[in-house]
């Protein structure tokens, strides 16, 4: 076999087919996250799944560079495969939309493309389901987008998980005017999020940052938990931004707290992963047992600016193959249908079947002409509920585990497993 040929059936490294059950819960779990986040206003938004390179980077920042599919089309231009969908929102309200009554409530289910080292959770294609909020700049918007995170992750089935958000405003208000050798932000950066007191020292010390400026960094990463580390956070500086900052938080906690959500939130002041373009608060998701975050979001109010009037927003985006993870197979996954019909009723009695479908039921065929003892077989090794066997005018007989007995169509209609 040539080393430059793959072998048929093989994929891509970074990718894999989802089939039957895993298949099923994906949809299912979708299909849940589509109607809440319909429920709460939001519009599904469907970018392409490609676009130029330089429009999708524009705002995206170093985060995203290294880990794009980029592809050269036969005109020349540089194109990439997908790796962020808020970049794509803000590119549509900031080029189409910019003009509409906000605030704008988007949401959407897509697959994402990163070159990046598979790992448990995530491959080189991924799916998303995510929502963006655009046009408020309020506290109010902030804590909307965390509370409907919680929801998400409720409705999914997860009962224990917490959300670790932070104010990219407060690290930033700190390091303003400080004059730092290139890299070393970065490297304090780094170490924050690691949690790493030596390696935040020894940055400090490499780049020669000392007094109240290394004393306020060294203490971020003990400001974990819950509201009462919003007063410590407070001290560590005056600038107007580290308090607005702070203030913002106190505000988010006391939203979230009217709201019963309080006990799924804890502030993390160490807390500044996530994308480049965050300005104000950024957030993860964990759940138990997992050592990688099922989502995250934040603020991003100077994105929209890249490529149209600049415009306040704030969103999440949930890692549907990592949700499905935390859940374990705690999600309904429905393969079978409820009821499998014998050719020769589906063929007499197409009206009838098109009907119960229509309310509702799953309904298949048999297009292999098989007879009652093969189609109960069938049943049984499919879980089908449900056989028609045979059908009489008004009546239909129909098979279950429990036996074989005679209904009417409208009586098999309401019997839906």
């Amino acid at each position: 076999m040539s080393a430059h040929r793959p072998f048929v059936g093989a994929l891509p490294y970074g990718v894999r087919d989802l089939f039957l059950e895993e298949a099923a819960q994906l949809s299912t779990l979708e299909d849940i996250w589509r109607r809440l986040f319909e429920a709460w206003g939001y519009g599904r938004v469907i970018p392409p799944t490609y676009e130029h390179y330089d429009v999708l980077l524009a705002g995206s920042g170093i985060e995203l560079e290294d880990k794009v599919f980029r592809v050269l089309d036969r005109e020349g231009n540089i194109l990439a495969l997908r790796s962020d969908l808020t970049t794509q929102v803000a590119r549509i309200v900031g080029t189409k939309l910019f003009d509409q009554p906000p605030p704008l409530r988007f949401y959407y289910l897509a697959n994402v493309y990163r070159y990046e080292e598979p790992r448990a959770g995530q491959q080189r294609e991924f799916r998303q389901a995510g929502v963006e909020l655009i046009g408020a700049a309020t506290a109010e918007a902030d804590a909307e987008v965390l509370a409907l995170t919680i929801d998400a992750l409720r409705s999914a089935g997860l009962i224990e998980f917490q959300l670790n958000v932070g104010h990219m405003g407060l690290f930033r208000a700190l390091m303003t005017g400080a004059a730092l050798p290139p890299g070393v932000p970065e490297a304090i950066r780094a170490a924050l999020n690691r949690k790493d007191s030596q390696g935040l020292a020894e940055a400090l010390a490499e780049a020669q940052v000392s007094g109240p400026l290394a004393e306020a960094l060294q203490c971020l990463p003990t400001l974990c938990g819950g509201p009462e580390i919003l007063d410590q956070a407070a001290l560590l500086s005056d600038r107007p931004a580290a308090r607005n900052a702070v203030e913002r938080l106190r505000a988010i906690h006391h939203l979230l707290e009217r709201r019963e959500l309080a006990g799924h939130v804890i502030f993390d002041l160490s807390e500044t992963r996530g994308m480049g373009y965050y300005t104000g608060i950024a957030f993860e998701g964990f759940a138990p047992g997992l050592g990688f975050p099922l989502c995250s979001g934040g603020r991003y109010d100077s994105l929209i600016a890249h490529y149209g009037p600049s415009c306040p927003a704030v969103g999440v985006a949930l890692g549907t193959e990592r949700v499905l993870l935390a859940l374990g197979a705690r999600v309904p996954a429905r393969l079978a249908p409820d009821l499998l019909v014998a050719a020769d009723v589906a063929e007499n009695h197409w009206r009838q079947v098109e009907a119960l479908r229509r309310r509702g039921w799953r309904v298949a065929a048999d297009v292999l002409g098989h007879g009652d003892d093969q189609l109960r077989d069938a049943a049984i090794e499919r879980s089908i509920p449900v056989v028609a066997l045979a059908a009489d005018g008004g009546q239909v007989r129909v098979w279950t585990p429990s036996g074989e007995h005679w209904l009417t169509w409208e009586a098999l209609a309401e019997s839906l497993p």
